[in-house]
Formats: structure tokens, sequence, C-alpha cells
């Protein structure tokens, strides 16, 4: 009886799973290997260029944002990520504090780790209060399909709350294709 009843329970799951996509409550990203899903009532900006891939998330009625950076380089070692940290993960997080500073706030900074897909993500979070509110901006990052990938979420801790379906989905659902060249065949009689 009890299994009767955890098959019912999962058909029914399955079932508004596959209703709230079908009514069109998620979102597709893909371009240049990127894919991602997000909630329907986000948008995207897209500020990329030939170093990266750099994607803005924001809702009209929100002060959230959600940031999506993948460098375009290969990053194949733990040298190279290591490298890349330096390079613009630090002056990044560096920058993200400075903002805050510079709005008169005095931020907080620890580390953090999160789940991005299957894999660990390193991070830090910045907690501060403006004006008042609370908030925090964590920033994530790891290798995926040898190519650095940074994550940032912003906002007011009561945004937050509401953003996190989106953020959850933008994490769990995030790959990079990996660009497979094809070998152009070699004549024959030719090594």
């Amino acid at each position: 009886m009890i299994s009767k009843r955890v098959l019912i329970s999962g058909a029914a799951l399955l079932l508004f799973f596959a209703t709230a996509l079908s009514q069109g409550d998620v979102k597709h990203f893909s371009k240049d290997g990127l894919l991602f899903d997000y909630t329907n009532g986000w948008s995207i900006t897209d500020e990329s260029n030939t170093d990266a891939q750099q994607l803005t998330l924001n809702r009209a009625d929100s002060d959230v944002q959600i940031r999506v950076f993948v460098h375009r380089g290969k990053v194949d070692t733990p040298e190279k990520l290591a490298k890349a940290k330096s390079a613009f993960i630090d002056p990044y997080v560096k920058s993200v504090n400075d903002t805050f500073v510079q709005m008169g706030a005095k931020p907080e900074s620890k580390p953090s780790k999160i789940k991005v897909g299957e894999i660990e993500a390193e991070g830090v979070q910045l907690r501060a209060s403006l004006g008042g509110e609370a908030g925090e901006a964590d920033v994530y990052w790891l290798p995926l399909t040898n190519r650095v990938v940074v994550l940032t979420l912003f906002g007011p801790d009561a945004a937050l709350k509401r953003a996190t379906p989106t953020w959850d989905m933008v994490r769990n659902s995030i790959k990079i294709e990996s660009s497979q060249s094809k070998a152009s065949p070699t004549p024959k009689g030719k090594p």
C-alpha cells in the first residue's frame, strides 16, 4: 500500500512539473555553448564580448540581479584556474566589495561553497546593510567543461528570498557544451 502512495505522489509531482513547463514558466538560454534555464518574468541583458560571456538577469519588480560570467579561454588545469582566480575573479570580488563601500556600507566577507549542478563551487558571501536594509552579494566560481564560470547573486534579503527559485534553477541547470572540432579527413596517400 505504501508503494502505491509513493507511485501516486510521484505521478502527481511529475504532472505538476509538466504542467508548469507547458505553461511557459521556464525559459531556456542557449548561446555560444552556454546553456541554462530560468523562470519566466526575468529578462537577460547580454554584454558578452570576445573574452567572455556576460549576462545579467533582472526582474522589473525586484532589486535582485543574477549575473553569469563565462570566460571564453580554456582552463583545463588547477594552475590555469589559479591564474584565472588572480587575474579576474579576485579583482571582481574586490570590485563588488568596493561598490558596497562606495554606497556607504561596511561589507563583511566570508568564504562560502554552493553546488552548481553536481559540482561544488568555491565562493564568497559579502553581507552589508544599506540604509538599514540588509542584503548580500554571493559570488561563486568553478571550472565547467574547461571554462571558468562565475555566478553572482545580489540584492536585499527580502528580495533574495523571492528570487531563490530562479537562482536555484540557473545554478542547477547551467552547462557548457564542449566545442568538439571536427577532424578534417586526411587525403589518401598522405600521413
